[in-house]
């Protein structure tokens, strides 16, 4: 696996700014980080040259585009169907938030939007009617604490073996 990219303590502080606020100016970034605007404008550059920083988003209310449900499906293929891809197909449901292929009982994990149950169980019908799939568990979503967590990055500074000795 490819090592993560080395980022210096001004370039951690830009990752988390950028992340509570992707418009927020150059001017400000820098002053925060206490360079100027131009430098923290090449900083941000360089982050997303580096593929650190994927893009730019705005973060949206689901309920206010009518989507009040969430939900979780773990969804399993069938057998002798491991070498197939299904993202594809699930990247064609407008639900389907989200795409994990996983390790475990199931094999993929997608993360659901919809109107309602009615509207669920017609995604879920869907999916289960999806070319390959054997099974599919769904658990709906009463609340959530938080989602979209800021990152920060790992320590790379040390290395760890399998056993978890440093």
């Amino acid at each position: 696996m490819p090592k993560p990219p080395r980022l210096d303590s001004i370039d951690v502080r830009l990752v988390e700014l950028l992340q509570a606020d992707g418009r927020r100016p150059y001017a400000e970034l820098g002053a925060e980080v206490g360079i100027s605007g131009p430098s923290a404008h090449e900083r941000v550059k360089k982050l997303e040259a580096r593929g650190v920083i994927k893009g730019y988003a705005a973060t949206v209310r689901p309920e206010a585009l009518g989507y009040a449900v969430l939900a979780f499906t773990w969804l399993t293929q069938a057998p002798g169907t491991a070498g197939h891809d299904l993202t594809d197909s699930f990247a064609q449901i407008a639900e389907v938030e989200e795409c994990h292929h996983i390790a475990g009982e199931a094999d993929y994990l997608l993360k659901i939007r919809a109107r309602n149950t009615l509207d669920l169980e017609r995604v879920i019908k869907r999916l289960q009617t999806t070319p390959d799939v054997f099974t599919t568990e769904t658990d709906v979503v009463f609340s959530s604490a938080f989602e979209r967590r800021p990152l920060r990055p790992a320590d790379t500074t040390r290395e760890t073996d399998p056993t978890g000795e440093a």
